[in-house]
C-alpha cells in the first residue's frame, strides 16, 4: 500500500515523499531537477521520442506512465499530429504540469491499468522506474502495458543501470562502489527490485512483444563536457538522502552532514574520473497492424 511521507531532515530542509517503494521525492526541488534532466537525456542520448516508423494520425492515443511532472508528455505533446492525444499518469499528481489542449494527466497506477483502455493506446512511454517497482512488478507493469496498447502499438521504456547490474566494462570508482552496495541495501529494505532490469527483455517477450530492440548508451560524467549529466546523476542520488537516513545509513552516513559530505566527494569522484552512468532503452510492438 501506498503511503505519503513528509520529513524534515534538517531544520531548513524539508522533502516530500508519495510511497514506500518509490525511492525519490516528489516536490519543486525534483520538480525541477526533473526538467533539466529531460533537457539533458534529450540532447545527450539523442533517442526518438516518436519511433519513426510508427505513424500516428488523428485519433490515435499516447500513454505516459509515471509521467511525474509530465517533461517528457508536454515536450512530445507539443509536436504530435493534430487529433493525437496523449494521457500522463502517476501515483502523486502534485508535480502535474499545466496541460496541453492535446493532454491530460490523471492520478493511476501503471500496475493497475483500468481494463476499459485495454486496446487503447497506439504508443505507451515509461522511464525511470528502476527505483520504483520490485521485480514482481515489472512483470504486471509490462503485463499491463500489453493489454493497453492496440495490436501493432510500440512500447518505449528508458532506465538507468544504478546498480551496474548489466554486462559492460564501464569502471567503477571507490566512493561509487561503497554507494552501489549501500543502495542494494536500501532497495533490499523496500523491496525494490532495481535488477530485474536486466530482465526485460525477456519480460516483454514473455508478455507477448516482438520486435524487442534494446539500445545502451554510457553517458560520461567527467570534466566540463559531463557537467549536465553529472548535476542531473548527483541530484537524484542526494535526494535519497531521507530514505538513507531513516534506514541506518548503511555505512554512508548517519546524519544529514555526513551524507552531504559523502555525495560531495562522491560528486567530485565523477568529475576526475571515467565514470559513466549506462542508460538503456527497450522498444517493443504488439503484434498485428495499427
Amino acid at each position: 500500500m501506498s503511503t505519503t511521507m513528509t520529513t524534515t531532515i534538517t531544520a531548513t530542509e524539508e522533502r516530500y515523499y508519495t510511497a514506500d517503494t518509490y525511492l525519490l521525492p516528489s516536490d519543486g526541488v525534483e520538480k525541477l531537477r526533473l526538467a533539466r534532466q529531460h533537457d539533458m537525456l534529450k540532447e545527450r542520448l539523442g533517442w526518438e521520442f516518436i519511433p519513426s516508423d510508427l505513424h500516428l494520425q488523428s485519433g490515435d492515443q499516447i500513454l505516459d506512465a509515471g509521467t511525474g511532472s509530465g517533461t517528457w508528455a508536454i515536450d512530445t505533446a507539443k509536436s504530435l499530429p493534430a487529433g493525437v492525444t496523449l494521457t500522463g499518469i502517476d501515483i502523486e499528481k502534485k508535480l502535474f504540469p499545466t496541460p496541453l489542449p492535446n493532454t491530460q494527466f490523471l492520478v493511476q497506477s501503471s500496475l493497475d491499468l483500468p481494463q476499459e483502455w485495454s486496446s487503447t493506446f497506439s504508443l505507451a512511454h515509461q522511464r525511470l522506474m528502476v527505483c520504483a517497482f520490485t521485480e514482481d512488478a515489472w512483470q504486471s507493469n509490462i503485463s499491463g502495458f500489453y493489454r493497453c496498447l492496440k495490436p501493432g502499438g510500440v512500447l518505449q521504456l528508458l532506465e538507468i543501470d544504478v546498480l551496474r547490474v548489466m554486462p559492460d566494462d564501464l569502471p567503477t570508482p571507490p566512493l561509487t562502489t561503497r554507494w552501489m552496495k549501500a543502495l542494494v541495501s536500501l532497495c533490499q529494505s523496500r523491496n525494490i527490485g532495481p535488477q530485474a532490469i536486466v530482465n526485460i527483455s525477456d519480460t516483454l517477450n514473455k508478455a507477448g512483444f516482438e520486435d524487442i530492440h534494446m539500445q545502451k548508451k554510457p553517458l560520461y560524467q567527467n570534466g566540463e563536457a559531463g557537467k549536465e549529466a553529472r548535476d542531473a546523476s548527483i541530484g537524484s542520488q542526494r535526494a535519497l538522502k531521507f530514505p538513507f537516513l531513516k534506514a541506518g545509513g548503511f555505512g554512508i552516513a548517519k546524519t544529514a552532514a555526513e551524507f552531504d559530505a559523502f555525495m560531495d566527494n562522491m560528486e567530485d569522484e565523477w568529475a576526475t574520473s571515467e565514470f559513466a552512468w549506462l542508460w538503456m532503452s527497450w522498444t517493443a510492438r504488439k503484434p498485428g497492424h495499427l
